[in-house]
């Protein structure tokens, strides 16, 4: 059944047409305020600025995500990326500022549309979720609402001007920049859905250190634009709430290897998955906490290990271990906690293995 949505969504996706850029009449120190944008009208050979005016917030003032646009003096693919959808999550805003930093649209084909801080308000709170006033408050996991509601509460709000304000009919592909949240790391790390026409020529092109063949998970970017017609997939660079240079480098790579497979920009593509020995699973399995206490975890990222392996240990405030954790298969770490403390259900240690099971084949 979700491979017909999927065959749907790509048949129709040139019939989605956009208006003109809709400019609201504002403007933030020369920066325009926009409420749709259309690539096509933009000036071509030329980076542009807005702001996306989105969602209002409890004093009726509109949330302002910063959107950069490459256009290319020829015409050719259009390529989204965006950053900062969980708010903690900042790696890829550093990717995203450092591409356009040295992007020549004078040398580009198509365009690059880029999104910066999609989730203002995480952003103000250091948090992965979108901070909601009313109600005494509360927090919404911005990646599980999209492609979200014209007449929802206000994260459901954002997510729609976002989706449909900049990437409906603007972009051929997309890559939804991500990192662990806040206490946990992740290595340079993909979600793709195979299932997806493209979405493995994107996640191949990256030098990663893990693939994770990826059934997709209902209401995230990712999932959102693979049923509208757009190949994407998530990329994990590294942990929350720092700059990795090593791993955006890599991810900076591997966007360069899209935008010349796609003949964005000149030249052969460098690092790929292949060369870079990725592995590539599509089952992974969470170790969890089962009490409070402080954790020491004893294996590093993309560590190989073996089924019955001791993976961490927790300690009581005496320094009493009170709860050792072992592999459940042979697999590879692929995510590990980086705060000592964890209370019950904190993950501790997540492991990716490939499962030759009929039913784990598209992921599991």
């Amino acid at each position: 059944m979700k491979k017909t949505l999927y065959a749907i969504a790509l048949s129709t996706a040139p019939m989605v047409c956009q208006a003109a850029t809709q400019f609201t009449g504002d403007s933030v120190d020369g920066t325009p305020v926009i409420s749709r944008l259309d690539v096509s009208d933009l000036q071509s050979g030329k980076i542009h600025r807005f702001y996306l005016q989105g969602a209002e917030n409890g004093v009726g003032q509109h949330w302002l995500v910063p959107v950069l646009v490459a256009k290319g003096a020829k015409s050719g693919k259009r390529l989204g990326l965006q950053a900062g959808v969980h708010g903690d999550e900042l790696n890829g805003t550093r990717a995203i500022h450092h591409l356009f930093e040295n992007l020549d649209p004078k040398r580009l084909s198509g365009s690059v549309v880029a999104v910066i801080g999609a989730n203002s308000t995480g952003l103000l709170a250091n948090s992965r979720y979108f901070q909601l006033q009313h109600d005494s408050g509360g927090g919404v996991d911005f990646n599980r609402i999209w492609p979200g509601k014209a007449d929802g509460n206000a994260a459901e709000q954002q997510v729609y001007r976002l989706f449909n304000g900049i990437w409906l009919g603007n972009i051929d592909a997309a890559i939804d920049l991500h990192t662990q949240s806040t206490g946990t790391a992740y290595p340079l790390y993909i979600y793709a859905d195979y299932r997806v026409a493209g979405a493995k020529e994107l996640a191949e092109r990256i030098p990663a250190d893990i693939i994770k063949i990826d059934p997709g998970e209902p209401g995230a970017a990712e999932q959102a634009f693979n049923e509208a017609g757009i190949p994407s997939i998530t990329l994990e660079i590294g942990a929350a709430k720092s700059y990795q240079p090593e791993l955006i480098a890599r991810a900076l790579a591997g966007i360069s290897n899209i935008m010349k497979h796609y003949g964005m920009l000149p030249g052969k593509a460098g690092r790929d998955a292949k060369r870079q020995g990725t592995f590539i699973g599509n089952e992974t399995r969470s170790i969890r906490a089962q009490q409070g206490g402080f954790s020491e975890v004893l294996v590093a990222l993309n560590q190989d290990v073996k089924s019955g392996q001791l993976l961490a240990v927790q300690r009581n405030g005496f320094g009493d271990i009170v709860a050792r954790y072992t592999a459940p298969f042979d697999g590879r770490v692929a995510s590990i906690a980086t705060d000592p403390l964890r209370e019950p259900g904190s993950l501790l240690v997540r492991l990716i293995r490939v499962n030759a099971e009929p039913s784990c084949k598209d992921g599991c």
